[in-house]
């Protein structure tokens, strides 16, 4: 990579577990002088405390550390007090919890890199990566590009395709953009400071967005959108188990689980079954035309394999 004359000074804005090999890029390659990460959470009964990946990698690294509940009001303010006395030249953004407002933009001078796990202007939103293996497409990418106000609609500064495998699943995909956007995020940065690349405006009349099915006013994954609908037929359905999988898992009913001829092996269940049950689907394939499901859970019990499902679960075939 070509250096330029001085330290560049980098501020990262980041929530995911998967972050991690862009920040040992940035830490590597740049002064990373801070990292801007999601407030600990409080999860389940035993109201567990949850840090970011983020926040144990900046503790770990030695790496300034600012923990926000939202970009507004006193949190703001305190964040942007920090930035401005590092004096960065440059902010990075990747799979954060919150919106970038106008302030934070402007005292960056415009110079914050978002990277986006799609080819830009398609699969605009938070869940890009769901989506183009949901739909069915054979190539996803990466897009660095400047960030603006409004929803990935930022100048485009570098794209990377990327082929996607009939197998992989979302949390797979995106570790694999993750670790490609590391490789290349560092000469994007040192071309875009050097002004060697230039900004290109996106298509805005091509552009798509990563909408819910069940919460159209958002672009996230929910899980009521991982309900299966078994008259999608056996390809689709497929195509959702790897999407939803590792969060929020596909699922159905076991007695819509019983009435399909959609997979590969017809059941009927034991009478004394609760067929109201949900069962979540991990992991599937396609066998002669059909759904072979590989992994499952039936709610309130341990993951099991089909095999084991069906001596569990199900009568005997005659």
């Amino acid at each position: 990579m070509n250096k330029v004359d001085k330290p560049i000074k980098i501020v990262f804005f980041g929530t995911s577990d998967r972050s991690l090999p862009i920040l040992n890029s940035l830490k590597e390659n740049f002064n990373l002088v801070l990292c801007v990460t999601k407030s600990d959470t409080v999860v389940g009964r035993k109201k567990s405390i949850r840090e970011t990946e983020v926040k144990k990698w900046a503790e770990q690294n030695k790496v300034e550390l600012i923990t926000a509940g939202s970009l507004k009001g006193t949190d703001l303010e305190r964040t942007l007090s920090i930035i401005e006395k590092h004096k960065p030249n440059l902010g990075v953004v990747a799979d954060f919890s919150f919106m970038i407002p106008k302030s934070i933009i402007d005292s960056f001078n415009g110079n914050i890199i978002n990277v986006h796990f799609s080819l830009l202007p398609k699969y605009r939103g938070a869940s890009p990566v769901q989506h183009a293996i949901l739909n069915g497409d054979e190539l996803t990418g990466v897009t660095f590009y400047l960030l603006n106000e409004k929803m990935d609609e930022g100048d485009i500064l570098n794209q990377y395709e990327y082929k996607i495998d009939s197998k992989i699943t979302s949390g797979e995909l995106y570790s694999v953009l993750f670790k490609l956007s590391a490789e290349k995020l560092p000469q994007t940065i040192v071309n875009f400071l050097k002004g060697d690349v230039k900004p290109m405006q996106q298509d805005h009349s091509k552009s798509s967005y990563t909408i819910s099915k069940t919460n159209p006013k958002h672009t996230f994954i929910f899980k009521e959108d991982s309900l299966i609908n078994w008259s999608d037929g056996p390809n689709k359905i497929h195509r959702a188990v790897r999407a939803f999988n590792p969060w929020p898992i596909a699922w159905t009913y076991l007695e819509d689980l019983e009435k399909t001829d959609v997979i590969s092996e017809k059941i009927k269940l034991k009478d004394n079954v609760n067929k109201k049950l949900k069962v979540k689907i991990f992991t599937s394939s396609i066998e002669n035309g059909k759904l072979k499901i590989n992994q499952l859970q039936l709610e309130g019990k341990n993951k099991a394999d089909w095999v084991s499902f069906l001596n569990g679960y199900c009568e005997k075939s005659k």
